[in-house]
């Protein structure tokens, strides 16, 4: 009998009898199985791509929508918001997390080759992972109801006290809270996805990287300047960049789907803001 290569089946030496047919047939079933198993684990990382892709969508719409419509007149009555900024206001943050939610998800199953409960609800990362979504989510509802509020705050009260609490929710406690979750979403996102989705390149690559810097890197800018949180948008910069780095080296990052859409926006706002803020002096100003 000679040892073959497929497992431990023993074939039938030349005038040997034996049932060749039956090793044969088991044969091909192992290495079938273990082709099954190398393309269930392409296909497992097909999604991360297109699930970062969403993500960008849905961030760069809620952008575009807060921008366009932050300087939009308070309407008469009893309504802080007109129900078309009310709903978009609700919605896009709303498709942002299921945007932040799928691509968890998808990275917990290409990592892990399967989801099951420790994964998606009680390993470390994924509390890291939920929690932040929950403070981020709880920090725009403050902040949304703030600026609401003292948008329609009578210029008979701009100067009290009760003016100042109103900003305090609006510009502080919102932006904090926003920001230490959307920090602690993406920190679990990228310890978790970096280099588990397939590499990209050309037109895709460059349309990540861009992606990031209309994404993370205006969003660090605006709650560091904007919000008033310089320091702390500084500290997450150094910590996403400095994890990123950990994992994977500099010239594969924007090769990576998570790496290309945190790191590039990242890293450049968070040398914005040095250089804004330490380098040049003074509180910088959103325009």
């Amino acid at each position: 009998m000679a040892r073959s290569r497929c497992g431990a089946i023993e074939w039938p030496r030349h005038g040997q009898s034996g049932d060749a047919p039956v090793w044969v047939a088991i044969c091909r079933k192992r290495l079938g199985a273990g082709v099954s198993a190398n393309t269930s684990r392409v296909l497992a990382t097909a999604p991360v791509a297109r699930s970062v892709f969403w993500l960008m969508v849905t961030m760069v719409a809620w952008e575009l929508f807060q921008g366009l419509r932050a300087s939009a007149p308070v309407p008469e009555g009893s309504w802080a918001l007109t129900p078309f900024d009310l709903v978009f206001l609700v919605l896009l943050p709303a498709l942002t997390a299921f945007a932040f939610t799928r691509l968890f998800l998808v990275i917990t199953q290409s990592s892990r080759g399967t989801l099951n409960v420790y994964s998606v609800i009680s390993s470390p990362l994924a509390w890291m992972f939920w929690v932040g979504l929950g403070i981020g989510m709880i920090g725009h509802g403050v902040h949304l109801a703030g600026n609401a509020a003292q948008r329609a705050l009578p210029e008979v009260f701009e100067q009290g006290e009760f003016a100042a609490k109103i900003a305090f929710l609006d510009a502080r406690l919102g932006y904090l809270l926003l920001g230490l979750g959307f920090f602690l979403a993406t920190l679990a996102i990228l310890i978790l996805g970096q280099g588990v989705g397939q590499r990209i390149s050309g037109a895709e690559r460059l349309l990540f990287v861009l992606g990031s810097l209309a994404t993370y890197g205006v969003v660090l800018i605006y709650l560091g300047v904007g919000g008033k949180q310089i320091i702390p948008a500084i500290a997450a910069s150094v910590i996403l960049s400095a994890v990123s780095f950990w994992t994977l080296p500099p010239s594969e990052i924007t090769r990576d789907p998570i790496g290309a859409l945190v790191m590039p926006g990242t890293f450049l706002a968070g040398v914005a803001l040095i250089v804004w803020t330490l380098v040049v002096g003074g509180q910088p100003t959103w325009p």
